[in-house]
């Protein structure tokens, strides 16, 4: 039985394909997004739509920026802000013009639900918000994003170095070794 990706953003299907070394099938469905602080909330809903609609082992995912000059802001609202900036960081970057503590964590919430459980698989990475965009490869957030320990954005990464570790590698390692722990 395959494994459906519910996305449609293709960069993310095909890291996911990567990190996880199984084939996956991408299926781009309308699915209503709740508005929630609570990551885990809104990737459970999303979930539910998603099984609902293939009927088949799914997996979504969403992602949290927590600033630490902001308590956490935006949080899952970071889309949003994305969004109002036509597809760009201008307005991330422009709120953080004057912010001297440009760290963050950013945080990827994998949900796999197989037709009888939701599991959620939660990574983390530390990382600054550079001050400009810089880099041309990924997609979203990735030309602000630096990690820890690193000077490059992940835009200026190759996608192998981006995916040797990041929130989203981190959040799809658990799912993979979940799903291997299925099979025995």
């Amino acid at each position: 039985m395959p494994l459906y990706f519910a996305t449609g953003n293709k960069g993310k299907a095909r890291e996911a394909q990567q990190i996880l070394g199984i084939p996956i099938e991408i299926t781009e469905i309308e699915l209503d997004e709740i508005q929630s602080l609570d990551l885990k909330e809104i990737v459970e809903h999303k979930l539910k739509q998603a099984f609902d609609k293939v009927k088949s082992p799914v997996i979504v995912d969403d992602v949290a920026l927590k600033l630490d000059v902001w308590n956490g802001f935006p949080g899952p609202f970071v889309k949003y802000l994305h969004v109002a900036s036509n597809g760009n960081n201008k307005l991330i970057l422009k709120m953080l013009k004057n912010e001297s503590n440009r760290n963050g964590t950013l945080v990827a919430t994998i949900g796999y639900h197989d037709g009888e459980n939701i599991h959620l698989f939660i990574g983390e990475i530390r990382l600054t918000i550079a001050v400009e965009e810089r880099g041309t490869n990924g997609w979203g957030l990735d030309p602000i994003l630096i990690p820890e320990g690193q000077t490059a954005t992940y835009a200026e990464m190759s996608e192998k170095e981006k995916n040797s570790d990041s929130h989203r590698k981190r959040a799809l390692k658990k799912l993979k070794e979940f799903l291997d722990s299925q099979k025995t």
